[in-house]
């Protein structure tokens, strides 16, 4: 797994979105912790929103989601998922244009990848929780030491997230119950596109903090719609 040339300088990013973000005043929750909402505050490193291309598990800056719980699977029917949680993940707009370079959102994208529909998009998903691997914890040790946090493997929840046209999904760590991190991987601009993946990806921590507002943006039309009123 790839790791970042400058450990320091991530530590200190992390902390300093940590601290921009401070955990929001949540009321107690019943089981699974994952259920909320949340905005992503931080990524480290940033994004770089002028890449050619983008994982498909990568979110971008300032997104805002909701991940609505709906309880076991248990019946024959749910096939692989069943026995995993089910859960809808909720993407708020408005959306950067950025996600049209994405595989599994381009198909949204109109007026040749100018415009993303100012509406909610919605995912279901089977979840399974476990503990983090050795590598994971590897990589979320920055994460853990800015905050200087004695949280150990075991009180850390890893959950697998798997989209149920198995096009894809999240892997993400609930580090306490008002913080949720997206493990992920950018590519490196510099690395030719035929080099071994081991060199192409960047391994990238998106921090997500609870919100405990409803994330739905105010019922204003997008700009395409606005102007269609006007004429």
């Amino acid at each position: 797994m790839m790791r970042w040339k400058y450990p320091a300088s991530w530590a200190l990013a992390i902390a300093s979105a940590l601290v921009m973000a401070a955990p929001a005043q949540c009321e107690e929750f019943s089981p699974p912790p994952l259920a909320g909402n949340y905005v992503l505050v931080q990524s480290i490193p940033e994004v770089n929103m002028e890449a050619r291309e983008f994982s498909q598990e990568l979110f971008f800056p300032n997104q805002k989601i909701r991940l609505g719980y709906h309880g076991v699977m248990e019946e024959e029917g749910y096939d692989v998922f069943q026995g995993q949680e089910e859960f809808t993940l909720t993407f708020y707009p408005p959306f950067p244009i950025a996600m049209c370079r994405q595989e599994r959102w381009g198909a949204r994208c109109q007026n040749n990848n100018t415009y993303i529909p100012f509406e909610p998009i919605e995912q279901g998903m089977g979840v399974r929780t476990s503990t983090p691997l050795d590598d994971e914890m590897e990589d979320l040790a920055p994460v853990l030491k800015s905050r200087n946090s004695k949280t150990e493997r075991k009180d850390i929840i890893r959950y697998g997230m798997t989209f149920f046209d198995k096009s894809g999904g999240y892997l993400m760590f609930a580090i306490d119950k008002d913080t949720l991190v997206n493990h992920t991987f950018q590519y490196n601009p510099d690395v030719p596109d035929d080099a071994d993946a081991s060199e192409r990806l960047i391994t990238t921590l998106q921090i997500f903090k609870r919100i405990p507002d409803d994330p739905k943006p105010p019922q204003n039309k997008s700009p395409a719609r606005q102007r269609k009123q006007h004429k």
